[in-house]
């Protein structure tokens, strides 16, 4: 069963309103969004986007027992405005962010989302994507690659492994993720405890994805939907993910947005409890920050 990660400071932060507005921005399975609906009366109301048909089709089923309460819809975050209009929204009492990757997602090798099982080079949160990695790898110079690899990744031997990724790519050497990873591996010797491999799928997911991207479309977009007492939560799971929000929110906290106020109600990121991280070890590196709109 998946179990969502900071579910319980999720809830504390987010302090629902019975008959509030709230969207699920990234609902994946569903975890979230169920609690937020039971805390929720019979004039709330939430609503998930998910760019991933197979997590919506799975979330949709855990959240039929909550009827009109809870609505889906197939978007990815940055076009929230969008979506709300269409809803015949306004603005929203809160709004959730996990930025994370679902177990369900990183579980199906032909995702190709990680290496511990042999899968396609793919990576597409949207399968209906026309990028993937090879088609990004396509598109970048070694030079690019590195500087993807130094920023994102945060590597120490980032030159030296875009060399090989761009080598091996142009050879026609890297169909499967296992290629990658061995190829990742052979390069950088003495790897120490983190698989070298581990940091390169996280940046080429990030970049087939455009999550930097996408997370400050969202970010620009917050300050314009949440009502007064409204509050936006992200959790992040990447040090360049949460200096983006971390930035973000103290730049709403300084500058507002017109003639709209905003407080930063965490003013360090909140992490997991110890309990938590036994339970669920992937949720160590999650930080959680919290905004909230003032009169």
């Amino acid at each position: 069963m998946h179990e969502p990660v900071l579910l319980r400071e999720v809830i504390q932060f987010l302090n629902i309103k019975k008959d509030g507005r709230y969207v699920d921005a990234t609902l994946g399975l569903g975890g979230h969004a169920e609690a937020i609906l039971k805390e929720l009366g019979d004039h709330g109301r939430l609503l998930g986007l998910d760019v991933d048909p197979g997590s919506l089709v799975r979330a949709e089923h855990r959240l039929q027992p909550f009827g009109n309460r809870s609505n889906t819809r197939r978007s990815n975050f940055r076009g929230l405005q969008g979506v709300l209009r269409e809803n015949g929204w306004g603005g929203i009492d809160g709004l959730l962010a996990d930025l994370g990757i679902s177990s369900y997602q990183l579980e199906d090798p032909k995702r190709g989302l990680t290496f511990q099982a042999e899968g396609p080079l793919d990576m597409r949160l949207d399968p209906e994507s026309s990028r993937n990695v090879l088609t990004v790898l396509g598109t970048m110079d070694e030079e690019e690659l590195r500087n993807l690899l130094h920023e994102f990744g945060e590597m120490r031997f980032a030159w030296k492994l875009a060399r090989a990724i761009s080598r091996a790519f142009s050879e026609g050497r890297l169909k499967t993720t296992r290629d990658l990873a061995l190829l990742c591996e052979v390069t950088v010797r003495g790897r120490g405890k983190v698989h070298p491999a581990t940091r390169v799928f996280l940046a080429l997911r990030a970049k087939v994805n455009d999550e930097l991207g996408a997370l400050s479309a969202l970010l620009e977009q917050i300050p314009q939907v949440l009502e007064v007492g409204g509050r936006a939560v992200i959790i992040s799971f990447h040090s360049l993910e949460d200096r983006l929000v971390k930035q973000g929110f103290l730049r709403f906290e300084k500058e507002g947005w017109g003639e709209r106020r905003f407080i930063r109600v965490t003013r360090k990121p909140v992490g997991p409890a110890e309990d938590e991280i036994r339970r669920n070890p992937r949720a160590r590196s999650a930080k959680l920050r919290v905004l909230e709109r003032v009169a």
